[in-house]
């Protein structure tokens, strides 16, 4: 009677876990991915861009200085050599601080944008989770290992495109 009790409770246990539906979404990749998503994030891809273009056109500007350094390194006196090499390490410095500042401002975009995709995102997600009947939706990159069924990103994608 105790083992088949055992086992009874033992089967009990093992439908419960296999009835647990589970499923893992990057939840920002669907929002960046999705139709809205890709029509919001045209500013700030454009802001970006024209922050990258002017790094690059700093960067040759001081790739351009530092070849004359080097040029006129010889017919230069010590004192005028040391004073534009300080010069040149001061632009450098300000080129570092650029592109420190272009990064930060470019990841503050994409966090704004994804702050007001997310609403229209959870409102998709909670649509999906109600019509599978989803007891547990993990973010994708917490988890381990997920099959490719598990993964609603695509569906989410999906799902967003179609609401809006």
């Amino acid at each position: 009677m105790k083992k088949i009790l055992a086992c009874f409770i033992a089967f009990c246990c093992v439908s419960i876990a296999q009835a647990t539906e589970i499923a893992v979404v990057d939840f920002r990749a669907a929002l960046l991915q999705s139709n809205i998503g890709q029509e919001a994030a045209k500013g700030p891809k454009q802001q970006v861009a024209q922050m990258d273009a002017t790094l690059q056109q700093e960067q040759k500007a001081l790739e351009t200085s530092a070849n004359e350094l080097k040029r006129d390194e010889l017919t230069l006196s010590q004192e005028e050599f040391q004073q534009r090499r300080q010069e040149l390490a001061e632009r450098q410095n300000r080129l570092r601080g650029m592109a420190a500042n272009m990064q930060r401002q470019a990841k503050e975009l994409e966090q704004e944008l994804i702050e007001s995709l997310t609403p229209t995102g959870e409102a998709a997600l909670k649509s999906i989770i109600e019509e599978r009947n989803l007891e547990l939706v993990l973010n994708r990159q917490l988890s381990l290992y997920a099959s490719a069924a598990a993964d609603i990103t695509d569906e989410l994608v999906m799902r967003i495109n179609k609401d809006n």
